[in-house]
């Protein structure tokens, strides 16, 4: 648990710090590293982060029985996939640029994907291969082959078990929590959904949680509600792909708990709160969670795509994007095809850092450890840090020559903490007379990634204005890029 202990937290990251950041040598003691402000991350937190785009594979009766939300009566003979390959998704996830997959074993109807020793209603009692398949084996293997990290939801509501809210149904999920976790090889995130779970208390969550972390120690916790003490990333308060603005990683654990009235600081986070635990963005490629053949017609766009990864990945926090296999067990053509086409957008548009190349004047630099020019040496290990006493700062940077684009990045050292609350971002042609970007003006947070896209713009100079801050700034990258045309 990480919450309040923000001095053992430091500490990690000041081990982290040392193994990476601090890559470069210390020359002077003036240049002595900034120190963390407020909680900061853990290591399951930085690692998370780097995965940017999660998949989400919503599969299971519901897709057998037209539903989204079952109620737990329908007959396990009813699930047969007749071509389930998980191969196929992690193919699909592999040209997505998606690294990481987390599978529903077990969604609120109750029915298991794998042939589970404590509920006859799983798929060991379907009429799949005889009753002798097991989905999340077959996810799990996929995801190692195809070197994907593989991630499990066990959905704690239960609308089959009579036993759900009850002492005994503790028992049953520990159990079950236990076989996923000591059966199928390392499960990089467990998914605690809050929907539907409001009898299960904290102490039931606590008993999990040390499952977790006996059999799993570096599985990330999705938390929310009672679940909330064991946080390692939290729901962002909506299902639309759309983190706040600002989007602080921190947040008071209480308002995880109470979610229901404080949904703006779920999706906002808040700067002074008391824990480290950012937001994860669940929305469905469709309009709906589980496969249904009408919204066949009704998935995502890429533009939609586009500026749900603007609002989420681009919004200090990760994005939780879901597949839906339809009941043959394979992702429909057109569900891979628009997440080929996002990857595309990504790589085309970040490949090709504008400000690579420019000569940069900062108002108050650190020395040269720090220096300015480290903004734009595509390295994470190396960052720019304004003098100490020093939180707020101008950087101006001289691009050589007039560059069109429409796109800039920031990324602040995480291991840090929050410094940095208030900037803006200029352009001029001259470097006398200056521009405001309307998108980029009076910003807060930044964080892991800050994605701002706008109308082009030509210049040849471009001012980074740090207005605000809790400390002396710590920011590793700045980007200016030109996006691809979208037809």
């Amino acid at each position: 648990m990480h919450i309040i202990l923000v001095s053992s937290v430091r500490t990690i990251a000041c081990i982290y710090l040392a193994g990476c950041l601090a890559a470069t040598p210390i020359i002077a003691s003036a240049q002595a590293p900034p120190q963390p402000v407020g909680p900061v991350p853990n290591a399951r937190q930085i690692e998370w982060y780097h995965r940017e785009i999660i998949a989400f594979f919503h599969f299971g009766m519901n897709t057998f029985t037209n539903d989204n939300e079952g109620d737990g009566t329908a007959d396990p003979e009813v699930f047969n996939p007749t071509a389930l390959d998980c191969n196929q998704w992690t193919n699909v996830l592999k040209r997505a640029g998606i690294t990481t997959g987390i599978l529903v074993a077990k969604h609120a109807d109750g029915f298991c994907n794998w042939p589970t020793k404590h509920s006859n209603y799983s798929v060991k009692n379907s009429s799949w291969k005889d009753g002798k398949g097991d989905v999340v084996k077959e996810f799990t293997e996929a995801c190692k082959k195809s070197g994907i990290k593989a991630a499990i939801y066990l959905g704690p509501h239960d609308r089959h078990d009579s036993r759900y809210g009850t002492d005994d149904y503790s028992d049953y999920y520990a159990s079950q929590l236990s076989e996923l976790l000591r059966n199928y090889g390392p499960i990089w995130e467990i998914w605690w959904d809050g929907a539907g779970a409001d009898k299960l208390t904290t102490s039931y969550y606590t008993r999990w949680a040390d499952t977790v972390r006996r059999y799993q120690p570096q599985c990330v916790i999705f938390g929310t509600k009672n679940s909330y003490l064991f946080a390692d990333c939290r729901w962002v308060g909506n299902e639309s792909g759309f983190s706040g603005d600002p989007c602080w990683s921190t947040i008071n654990p209480f308002s995880i708990r109470d979610e229901s009235s404080h949904i703006q600081d779920l999706n906002h986070g808040e700067i002074n709160g008391q824990a480290y635990i950012p937001a994860e963005v669940d929305v469905s490629i469709r309009p709906s969670w589980f496969y249904h053949p009408e919204e066949d017609k009704r998935v995502k766009t890429v533009a939609e795509l586009w500026d749900i990864y603007f609002n989420s990945v681009g919004r200090n926090s990760a994005l939780l994007l879901n597949y839906a296999p339809n009941k043959e067990g394979l992702i429909p053509i057109i569900d891979a095809q628009r997440t080929d086409s996002l990857r595309y957008f990504i790589n085309a548009t970040f490949q090709n850092n504008l400000a690579r190349k420019a000569s940069i004047k900062a108002m108050h630099p650190r020395g040269d450890t720090y220096k300015p020019a480290n903004l734009i040496d595509g390295a994470e290990n190396t960052y720019y840090a304004s003098a100490e006493g020093f939180s707020t700062d101008t950087l101006t940077f001289n691009l050589g020559s007039t560059q069109v684009f429409d796109v800039l990045m920031l990324q602040e050292v995480i291991e840090l903490g929050h410094r940095t609350t208030g900037w803006s971002v200029d352009y001029s042609v001259n470097g006398k007379q200056w521009t405001s970007i309307p998108e980029a003006t009076n910003k807060q947070s930044i964080g892991y990634k800050w994605l701002v896209k706008f109308k082009p713009v030509q210049a040849k100079y471009v001012r980074l204005r740090i207005t605000e801050g809790r400390a002396s700034a710590a920011i590793h990258t700045f980007g200016i890029y030109k996006q691809p045309v979208m037809k």
